[in-house]
């Protein structure tokens, strides 16, 4: 992240500016986005978990058992940071006309609610604020509702780009109404194919139509560039106590098998880009979810997720690509038992994979290599959803929407956990619970909504 003049601009988590009697747009901006980031940072954390990407480095007792979370830290950073900050922006926008400050904070609410809802179901938006403390919940569908509005509200807002314009306070963009703009419409896309169990070919032309105008190579990826004084989460949090042996999680069996081969027979050239080795460990294995056990891999500084340098990552080119390739699959009457794509859709899988492997660093040689393997290059006419997904679920580490990918297609028939969290009966997680804060203050709202951890979310249901 650029270090701009007496970091006034960057956040000092320490003095906020919202706490100022007035503060302005370009303090209020980069403080959204700092927040954003803590909130894709909050979910992955919790979501890569059950997804088993990562899993608890030591001990039989965390997140990974499907053990019930709250996920506290992100309820709370959404409705006392996230929500108060995009209104005051998108307000002032609208009285200073300044339209580009007002589409980002819509385009930021809309993925923030993404996140919130993938998380909880139903939530509060509509009377979400400071001053109503206990807020009804708004549904599932009308919070994927709000999002396509919202997200049609900032692309008109992006559109105008006069008045006032974000430059160095827009953290992650600049200031450019174009990137804003893209991203807008692959969020569309996101969230359309959220909804693909429900309505598979009305998701799926949506999606596609969105990603007409969506992100077109790497450099539209939506991540907050972090540096040495302002540090990335997965650098700071985990893995510098990893390597103090103050260990929090690494990566699973099930998120390693893929990467060295064990899994589909070829190894994955992105292995020692994004996974490290313990000292004086040779073969790559990660823990066993539920077991804290059977890990030679850590989550470290020398991986390119989690050092001192690294962006956090919360949507990139590589997944619209992937809901290109799955989207055009079921439009081609794919299911989640048949295989047969078209040569968009083949083409589509295809770019997913390398435009990723290109942003982690891998060589082109080895990208070849690795895409005209047979487990990799098995032909339109053969390629399933499965296949697609898999290859977005490399594709997509430590970004917490893979969980919906996830639970979509049944977990992905990825074994169950050890010590699995007994109240769940055989079933998978599906949600987070409502925190303890909000069921003491808002009981009546919360008991209406909350259900058991094992039942689908709305979204699910055909």
């Amino acid at each position: 992240m650029l270090l701009l003049a007496g970091c006034n601009n960057f956040l000092d988590v320490n003095v906020d500016p919202t706490l100022k009697a007035d503060a302005t747009m370009p303090e209020l901006l980069p403080t959204a986005q700092f927040y954003t980031g803590e909130a894709s940072y909050q979910q992955a954390y919790v979501a890569c978990q059950y997804a088993q990407q990562i899993g608890n480095a030591i001990g039989e007792n965390g997140i990974d058992t499907y053990a019930e979370t709250d996920n506290t830290l992100g309820w709370s950073n959404m409705y006392l940071y996230v929500v108060p900050q995009l209104n005051a922006i998108i307000s002032k926008g609208q009285a200073e006309n300044a339209p580009v400050y007002t589409g980002i904070a819509k385009v930021l609410m809309a993925y923030n609610l993404g996140i919130a809802t993938v998380n909880w179901e139903n939530v509060p938006y509509s009377q979400a604020d400071q001053k109503n403390f206990s807020p009804a919940y708004d549904t599932q569908e009308q919070i994927y509702a709000t999002i396509q509005k919202l997200l049609d509200e900032g692309i008109a807002e992006l559109g105008k780009n006069t008045g006032v314009l974000p430059t160095t306070d827009d953290l992650i963009y600049n200031g450019d109404a174009g990137k804003w703009t893209r991203l807008a419409y692959s969020l569309k896309a996101r969230y359309a194919m959220h909804l693909s169990l429900k309505n598979p070919q009305q998701a799926a032309q949506a999606a596609i139509t969105a990603l007409e105008k969506g992100m077109k190579d790497n450099s539209d990826d939506f991540q907050l560039q972090y540096n040495s004084k302002n540090l990335n989460p997965w650098y700071s949090r985990v893995a510098i106590p990893n390597t103090t042996s103050n260990l929090s999680v690494t990566f699973t069996n099930t998120f390693v098998d893929l990467m060295n081969g064990t899994a589909q027979g070829i190894t994955d050239p992105r292995l020692s880009k994004v996974i490290s080795l313990k000292n004086n460990q040779t073969v790559y294995s990660g823990v066993i979810p539920g077991s804290g056990s059977g890990s030679t891999v850590d989550l470290t500084a020398k991986a390119w997720h989690s050092n001192v340098n690294s962006p956090l990552v919360m949507m990139t080119y590589s997944e619209t690509a992937a809901i290109k390739a799955e989207a055009l699959f079921l439009l081609n009457g794919g299911t989640a038992t048949s295989a047969g794509t078209s040569a968009a859709g083949y083409g589509a899988y295809l770019e997913m994979i390398s435009s990723n492997m290109k942003k982690v660093g891998v060589a082109d040689a080895d990208i070849a290599k690795y895409l005209a393997s047979a487990p990799v290059n098995v032909g339109a006419a053969k390629l399933t959803a499965k296949h697609i997904i898999i290859e977005k679920f490399k594709s997509m580490l430590l970004i917490g929407d893979i969980w919906t990918d996830v639970r979509k297609y049944n977990y992905l028939d990825f074994p169950m956990p050890s010590n699995v969290n007994p109240d769940l009966a055989g079933n998978r997680i599906q949600r987070m619970r409502y925190p303890d804060s909000e069921i003491t203050r808002n009981s009546k709202t919360v008991q209406a909504n909350q259900k058991d951890p094992e039942v689908p979310m709305w979204w699910m249901s055909k």
